[in-house]
């Protein structure tokens, strides 16, 4: 018991004071390791959203299950490889709250493509009016995810600016 004692003193005295760089969100270079990880993830993420928005909506500006199935279908693994890059990474401690919102937006994101294939094979099967609720649902499982990543990106912009300033410069925005 005094062994443990004594480890866990060393452990916090050698945390403190070490005069590394700190944010509100953990040391500077932790925070900025992470950022950088997390933005090769937010560019794929945002890459697979444009493909599939350019690819299945097109110029008709209409999301249906005929054209959105066979592009999820085939962005599916992408997504699924995002999700596992981003279970990768580190997570400074005061941001762990954040990374599950993000990790929960691309899951939302994933349930909602599953649900429109499941959707247009049901209307090919029974009719739009079985496959309706699917859409439905996907639509909802997308509406959850955007709502949480604006959440993130309002947090992941308050990183932005703690980097900057233990950096010594400021974002222009």
């Amino acid at each position: 018991m005094k062994m443990a004692y004594w480890c866990l003193l060393l452990l916090a005295i050698s945390g403190c004071g070490d005069g590394a760089p700190q944010t509100e969100f953990g040391s500077l270079k932790s925070v900025e390791r992470y950022r950088d990880d997390l933005e090769m993830i937010i560019v794929e993420a945002n890459a697979i959203e444009q493909e599939l928005w350019e690819r299945a909506v097109g110029s008709t500006g209409r999301a249906t299950g005929q054209n959105l199935a066979p592009v999820y279908q085939e962005l599916k693994p992408r997504l699924v490889a995002l999700i596992v890059d981003l279970d990768d990474i580190a997570v400074p401690h005061k941001l762990l709250e954040t990374h599950d919102e993000l990790r929960s937006a691309l899951g939302l994101r994933l349930e909602a493509s599953d649900l429109v294939i499941a959707g247009w094979t049901t209307e090919q099967q029974q009719g739009y009016d079985e496959a309706q609720l699917l859409y439905a649902d996907a639509e909802k499982k997308v509406d959850e995810a955007n709502a949480l990543l604006a959440a993130v990106s309002e947090v992941l912009l308050e990183v932005d600016i703690a980097l900057a300033e233990a950096e010594g410069r400021t974002l222009v925005g």
